[in-house]
This record gives structure tokens, sequence and C-alpha cells, in this order.
């Protein structure tokens, strides 16, 4: 789900998978193809902000690699780069 400007504040205080990607970076490509079948798999939402339309955020919360996936889940997890389909599921099964 990408999301517009007036969202991204709104996500704050709520429990979310957020992804920091660029159309640019073939590891965001990658990385998309995963999560689009995690969230079939699992039924649960990420949510994808763009770094080129969202710099002054992606700035402001320290964002300096993509791709960049944050788990805010009970604990806040920062995950960048490349990783495969069983290493995000293994985190999202036994980190809840």
């Amino acid at each position: 789900m990408k999301l517009k400007k007036k969202y991204i504040i709104l996500l704050k205080k709520k429990k979310k998978i957020i992804k920091y990607y660029s159309i640019f970076n073939d590891s965001c490509n990658i990385i998309k193809k995963i999560l689009l079948k995690i969230e079939k798999k699992i039924k649960i939402l990420f949510f994808s902000i763009n770094i080129e339309k969202n710099l002054f955020y992606c700035i402001n919360n320290n964002i300096k690699q993509i791709p960049t996936i944050i788990f805010d889940l009970k604990t806040k997890k920062i995950v960048t780069g490349i990783k495969n389909i069983n290493e995000i599921l293994n985190f999202l099964l036994f980190k809840r």
C-alpha cells in the first residue's frame, strides 16, 4: 500500500510495517515481490514510502539505506538490505 503524505503522520502511534523504497533501486524491486507474497500468505499489510517523494520524512526518521523495512509491532526493529522470504517470515512469526 502506498501512502500519501497526510497519512504518514497518522502512522506514528500505530503498529505497523513500513518499507522505504526507491523506484530506481533494483534491490527495492526484489523486496517488493517478496513482501507481496508475504502479504498474501499471512494477511498483513506493508506500507510503502517512496523516499524521493517523502525525502524530509525519511531524513527525520534517519533512513540512510534502501530498502529499509521497519517492523514496529511490540518492539521496533529496523532491517536494511535484501532479505529472503524465510528471514522476514521468521521475524514476523516470532516477534509479534
